[in-house]
């Protein structure tokens, strides 16, 4: 996690244990609201604090 609480998609996926391909598929479908997501250029980072919420760690 960097200091604006952004973590890359990929890093995420890794972090829980999850293929990459299967993070972007509950993104895609809104299984994960998009408020936990930021896309700088092309690249897809995950809103720790959000995601965290959402989870309920």
């Amino acid at each position: 996690m960097d200091m604006f609480g952004l973590m890359k998609l990929k890093d995420f996926a890794k972090s829980i244990n999850t293929p990459e391909s299967t993070v972007r598929t509950w993104k895609r479908r809104k299984e994960i609201p998009e408020n936990c997501f930021k896309v700088i250029g092309t690249t897809v980072f995950v809103r720790v604090k959000e995601i965290q919420a959402f989870i309920g760690a």
